[in-house]
């Protein structure tokens, strides 16, 4: 089991507020909002890693279900009924595998994973959306049709978050992850 510093706690809460600010910047534009959430999937998973971006996700996801208005429809229990809920667990998934590349300094590897991540949303997304769809509510509808609705007004969103977060994150990795101080002010004995 690792061990979480203070820094992990201070860096692990930043992320989930971020997460809840960028599931509120949404705009409706279907069964499915255009939100922010699948930057701040891969921005948090690149920065925590995956233990932490799971733990992130995992905290995120009950404090929705346990009904703070965390998702960007709100929160409660039965979020579970909602069509994009499976989108919401394919985050937990797709940070696991995005948290991988974390520590690399090989961009196409950090490209490479994200878009895996993103095809791990989707998939969730797509298959939740079509349960729900035929089995809870009735609506008889094929995989393409959620295929069309769920996937496709978002995937060239998605490819530019993917290669927004990546570039986003080689630039900040260095600060993020700074050992030594640089002030004279500081001594080091």
């Amino acid at each position: 089991m690792t061990k979480l510093k203070i820094k992990d706690l201070v860096m692990m809460s930043i992320s989930l507020a971020m997460i809840i600010i960028c599931s509120k910047i949404s705009i409706p534009i279907g069964p499915i909002p255009l939100t922010l959430q699948t930057f701040s999937v891969f921005i948090v998973a690149l920065i925590l890693g995956s233990f932490k971006s799971f733990i992130v996700f995992s905290l995120y996801i009950f404090l929705g279900l346990l009904g703070l208005p965390v998702f960007s429809s709100g929160g409660g229990f039965q979020y579970i009924y909602m069509p994009s809920f499976g989108f919401i667990i394919g985050f937990l998934f797709s940070s696991i595998v995005v948290g991988f590349a974390s520590k690399s300094n090989k961009f196409y590897l950090k490209y490479i994973l994200s878009i895996i991540g993103l095809l791990i949303i989707n998939l969730c997304g797509v298959v939740y959306m079509y349960l729900i769809l035929n089995l809870y509510k009735g609506l008889n509808k094929d995989f393409l049709y959620v295929i069309e609705v769920g996937v496709l007004p978002f995937i060239i969103k998605d490819f530019f978050v993917v290669i927004l977060s990546c570039l986003i994150y080689s630039r900040i990795k260095a600060v993020i992850y700074k050992e030594e101080y640089n002030d004279p002010l500081i001594s080091k004995s």
